[in-house]
């Protein structure tokens, strides 16, 4: 088909050129992102699509035909790469690791082949040289053919072999990561010294890895996990995975969490497996990477320009993306506390469709300099909550529009008030429709009295009708099943489940009913150790912030808060309420009887059936065992559901005990 070139089409490519670069300059030099991987990525693959078109407007110097960046500063030395580090092809979609295949099998004219899936860690690429097994030298990706000396940089990573366990001349590649638990770390760190915060752990390990100061490098723990050798013919090794197995034996770390797939229903499997682990990893991964497995086949199967055609990239969907801040609204909390939420131009992100997003507090707002009209980065907080990460200043036109704090409450109109030494504007009016609403919505959370089927529609019914004016008046639910019913066309059966729910979370945990009160800043894990400290409520309710301080865990903002709700009226009111309805407010021990859980540790590994991890978890420590995070010598026994990859042949090889979700269930009970 041939396509007509006009003004529109060369100005249209020019200009996706010009964004491209642009954006690879503030990646590579600026560790800091203009656009998500996703948009990224589709920009690139659209600039690809239409110089397909138009043949004649080719260009070798199109960021299609580049790796990376040039390196323009001078901060560390030029260093050519002796083989030039390639990018990868990469797809969001099954189909083209599909196509992908038909195309190996029929370049290497086999019938089937093996292929290596390895996690896509979220890093930096480096290039590491050994001579006689000691490394000499670490040079960054840069554009591929040139990069950046940082081995004064690498040596401050642990990680990375100083000494081979042979005395041999290699080159290897890998990935600079930085731990999740050490980003959060950084990003407080910078918080607490006004400092902007890293976006992401990849710009934080590539921000890092630049620092003229290696000491900088030494306290942010970077992490480095090696993934290529380099000329592997040269020291006899025919395949992929032998040669990971060897890197593993001269010293370095390996991701261990590689899959030998020898078809394509297994690597489908693979992906389908890991988008759901992946959230389970202690670093940023944001794919899957798959491999011919045989070396001998990489020459059949060639190169384009910037990539390898024996290997593909397959990314999980978006974790970040950018959209318009159309405006900002407010919620109150069941505290009063006022949040405010960004109006944002809908967008599609891991999977959903994403219109609001949480902005925390105005300090944040502040901080960040978020202003309406501007394009910002969002991302789901633990895969769930959307939240706005940064704001991009390189696309401010001027028009944008400063965030000024509200004088009062946006849903009963109350004027706000800010206590000191607080950040967040609260509404002090105790008979604020919004306080109510989402104090209901917390009582009966998962996590606190776990009522199903009170929804927040419900929930907003029952109080426009006046049944429940407080928390304790769910209990008096019961009398008024007939109205239930045309409330809101419940049937028969959802109004049973209902009030079976309601009368089972009378019996509900001293603790969980703690938490449901709704106390500030006891959570969870805080409610069980007073829960656990006080043994009932009426001893909690008459201590002392002093007495409170002296519990082991509990600062003096928690025993404030605690000493402050108890000396409310209406919170007293409350519990004298839920104690006429039979509400647990007394802790029994968990007896912990001799049995395969007690003083063991656990791994849950593959897709449950009939819990969901966090409530085996919970079973598990109930039971005096202790789940852990990963697979090692420190591990009894590994429970397996569907697709358990990796860590299950792992525990094999370790002699580790395996128990399925069913034999759990039966030792359980």
């Amino acid at each position: 088909m041939r396509f007509i070139m006009n003004e529109k089409v060369i100005e249209d490519i020019k200009n996706m050129r010009e964004k491209i670069k642009k954006c690879n300059y503030f990646y590579y030099e600026k560790n800091q992102s203009l656009l998500s991987d996703y948009e990224y990525d589709m920009l690139l693959k659209n600039l690809e699509k239409e110089e397909g078109k138009y043949p004649a407007l080719a260009d070798e110097n199109s960021p299609t035909k580049t790796v990376g960046v040039t390196i323009k500063e001078n901060k560390f030395k030029k260093v050519n790469h002796k083989k030039p580090m390639l990018s990868l092809s990469n797809t969001y979609n099954l189909n083209d690791i599909k196509a992908f295949d038909n195309r190996a099998l029929k370049l290497s004219q086999r019938e089937q082949l093996d292929y290596i899936l390895e996690l896509k860690l979220d890093g930096v690429s480096i290039s590491i040289h050994y001579e006689k097994g000691k490394l000499i030298q670490a040079v960054t990706r840069g554009d591929g053919k040139i990069g950046e000396d940082v081995t004064e940089n690498i040596l401050e990573i642990e990680s990375i072999p100083k000494y081979l366990m042979e005395e041999i001349d290699l080159e290897v590649r890998g990935e600079i990561i930085l731990p999740l638990d050490k980003f959060d770390e950084i990003n407080q760190k910078r918080i607490e010294d006004g400092l902007e915060v890293f976006a992401n752990p990849r710009n934080a390990a590539s921000g890092t890895l630049r620092q003229l100061d290696s000491k900088v490098v030494k306290e942010r723990k970077l992490d480095c996990y090696v993934y290529y050798l380099v000329d592997s013919d040269n020291y006899g090794i025919e395949t992929h995975q032998k040669s990971l197995e060897y890197l593993q034996k001269l010293g370095f770390k390996v991701n261990g969490n590689y899959i030998l797939c020898d078809s394509l229903k297994k690597v489908a499997e693979s992906i389908k497996k890991w988008e759901i682990e992946r959230l389970e990893l202690p670093y940023e991964t944001d794919g899957l990477v798959i491999k011919v497995n045989e070396f001998s086949l990489y020459e059949d199967l060639g190169y384009t320009t910037k990539s390898p055609r024996w290997a593909i990239a397959y990314k999980f969907p978006a974790k970040q993306i950018t959209t318009k801040l159309l405006d900002i609204t407010y919620q109150v909390g069941r505290t009063g506390a006022i949040t405010p939420v960004a109006e944002l131009e809908p967008v599609n992100l891991s999977g959903s469709l994403i219109s609001r997003a949480s902005l925390h507090n105005f300090d944040e707002i502040s901080r960040k300099d978020i202003r309406i009209g501007d394009t910002v980065f969002i991302e789901k907080a633990a895969e769930i909550i959307p939240q706005v990460v940064k704001v991009v200043l390189e696309d401010r036109t001027g028009e944008e529009k400063k965030v000024e704090e509200p004088k009062e409450c946006p849903v009963c109109g109350e004027k706000l008030q800010k206590t000191e030494g607080e950040v967040a504007l609260k509404c002090v009016n105790e008979n604020c429709r919004g306080k109510l609403e989402r104090k209901l919505e917390y009582f009966v959370s998962r996590d606190a009295m776990n009522i199903d089927g009170l929804g927040p529609k419900i929930l907003n019914k029952l109080i426009e009708i006046g049944k429940i004016k407080e928390i304790y008046d769910i209990y008096n639910l019961k009398e008024y099943k007939e109205e239930l019913i045309e409330l809101d066309k419940m049937g028969q059966k959802s109004i049973d489940k209902l009030m079976k729910s309601i009368e089972t979370s009378q019996k509900r945990e001293y603790s969980k009913v703690l938490y449901a009160l709704g106390v500030s800043f006891v959570g969870k894990y805080l409610a069980e150790i007073l829960a656990k400290e006080t043994k009932n409520i009426d001893k909690l309710m008459k201590m002392t912030k002093e007495e409170l301080i002296e519990i082991n865990g509990v600062g003096e903002k928690v025993a404030a808060s605690v000493v402050d709700f108890f000396e409310q009226e209406k919170n007293l009111l409350i519990i004298e309420k839920l104690k006429e309805n039979n509400i647990n407010f007394k802790y029994e021990e968990k007896k912990i009887a001799e049995n395969i859980f007690n003083n063991k540790t656990f791994l849950i590994t593959g897709k449950l059936q009939n819990y969901k991890r966090s409530d085996m978890k919970e079973l598990i420590e109930n039971k005096g065992g202790k789940v852990l995070s990963g697979i090692s010598k420190k591990l009894d026994c590994l429970i397996v559901g569907e697709n358990p990859g990796s860590k299950l042949e792992k525990a094999k090889e370790m002699g580790i005990e395996i128990m399925t979700e069913k034999i759990f269930f039966e030792k359980m009970i």
